[in-house]
C-alpha cells in the first residue's frame, strides 16, 4: 500500500465533507476544492473512486453533492486509501513490482521480512483508525 498525496488529499476531503455534512446535508466538491485547496477536477477523479468503493455518494441537481455513505465510525482509513491507491503494498519485497509479479529475490532475500513487518503495521494502523477519530483529533485542533 502506498501513501501518496493522492491519499493525503483524499483524507483531508473526507474530513472536510464529514465536518461540513450536517445532518447528511450534501456538500458540493467546489466547496472542498476552495477549502482544501484542492483542484476540483482532481477531487470528481478522487470521488469518484470512493463512490465506487461505496465510501460516499454523490447527489445530482440543486442542493445536490457528496454525503457519506457510511457512519463516519464505519469509515477506516484502511478502507479509504485502498479506494484511491488500489491493493499495491509500496515496499520492496512485501508486495507487488511491475505489475502484479513478486519480487524475483524473494525466495533468498535477506530483507524482505522487514518489508513484510513494515507493510503489515501499516495496514494494521490504517485500519484501526476510523473517520470519526480523525474528526475528534481535527476539532481539537481548532
Amino acid at each position: 500500500m502506498k501513501v501518496t498525496t493522492r491519499s493525503s488529499y483524499t483524507v483531508r476531503a473526507l474530513i472536510d465533507l464529514a465536518r461540513h455534512s450536517n445532518g447528511g446535508v450534501p456538500v458540493r466538491l467546489s466547496e472542498i476544492s476552495e477549502r482544501e485547496g484542492i483542484s476540483h477536477a482532481y477531487l470528481e477523479q478522487l470521488f469518484n473512486r470512493l463512490k465506487k468503493a461505496q465510501l460516499v455518494k454523490g447527489r445530482k441537481g440543486p442542493g445536490g453533492g457528496y454525503v457519506l455513505n457510511r457512519d463516519p465510525d464505519g469509515i477506516r482509513m484502511g478502507d479509504v486509501i485502498r479506494a484511491v491507491e488500489g491493493e499495491e503494498k509500496g515496499f520492496p519485497c512485501a508486495g507487488e513490482l511491475d505489475g502484479h509479479q513478486e519480487c524475483p529475490r524473494r525466495p533468498f532475500c535477506t530483507s524482505h521480512q522487514l518489508w513484510d513487518q513494515l507493510a503489515a503495521k501499516m495496514h494494521a494502523c490504517l485500519n484501526s483508525v476510523s473517520l470519526s477519530e480523525l474528526l475528534k483529533d481535527n476539532r481539537k485542533a481548532d
